[in-house]
C-alpha cells in the first residue's frame, strides 16, 4: 500500500530556503495628530541576527539605549516568505514623512477560525497590532514602562488602548 503524501506535507526547498524579511515599524506619537509610522523592510542577511538587522533599519547604533526595539509579530507572505516585524519606538528621524494611523485599535482578524491569516491584511493592520502590543507591555514589561515614562504624550495614548492579549479582548457583537 502506498500513502500519498498531504497537501500540507512539509517538502523540501532545495538550495533556497524561504526569505526571511525584518520589517522595522518607527512609531512616533503627536498629541494632535495621533500616532504615525514609517516602515523599512529588508531581507535578513546569511548569519545576520533580525534584532541587529532592525537596529540597522533605524539607523540605531549598537549602544544606543534611548529607543525602544521589540518584535511584535510574524507572518507569512504570499510568496512564502517570512516577515518578522518590529516596532522601534521613538522614531530616530520624525522630521521624515510618516503614515498616519488613526485608529491603532483597529483589528484584523479571519473569518476562518482554521485559517488565521487575515484574507486582507495590511501594513497599518500590523502597525496598530504594534502599537496594541507596545500599550500591553507598558502595563507588563518593567523596561518598557520606564522607557515610557518620561513619553507621558505617548503613554497616555496608550493607557486608552486595549493592554490585554488579542485572546483577553471582548468582541463586539456583530449584527
Amino acid at each position: 500500500m502506498t500513502t500519498t503524501p498531504s497537501p500540507a506535507a512539509p517538502t523540501s526547498y532545495g538550495d533556497a530556503p524561504p526569505t526571511v524579511l525584518v520589517e522595522a515599524l518607527l512609531l512616533r506619537h503627536d498629541p494632535t495628530e495621533g500616532f504615525a509610522y514609517r516602515r523599512l523592510i529588508t531581507a535578513l542577511g546569511g548569519g545576520a541576527r533580525p534584532d541587529d538587522t532592525a537596529r540597522c533599519l533605524a539607523l540605531l547604533a549598537g549602544h544606543d539605549e534611548g529607543h525602544l526595539v521589540h518584535s511584535t509579530s510574524w507572518r507569512a507572505t504570499d510568496d512564502g516568505r517570512i516577515v518578522l516585524t518590529y516596532l522601534i519606538h521613538p522614531d530616530p528621524a520624525p522630521d521624515l514623512p510618516g503614515i498616519c494611523l488613526p485608529d491603532p485599535g483597529t483589528i484584523a482578524r479571519s473569518p476562518k477560525p482554521g485559517h488565521p491569516a487575515p484574507p486582507d491584511l495590511r501594513p497599518h493592520h500590523v502597525a496598530a497590532h504594534a502599537v496594541r502590543h507596545l500599550a500591553f507591555l507598558a502595563r507588563t514589561d518593567p523596561a518598557v514602562a520606564a522607557h515610557l515614562a518620561s513619553r507621558s504624550g505617548t503613554r497616555d495614548a496608550l493607557d486608552s488602548l486595549p493592554g490585554v492579549p488579542a485572546g483577553q479582548l471582548r468582541q463586539v457583537p456583530s449584527f
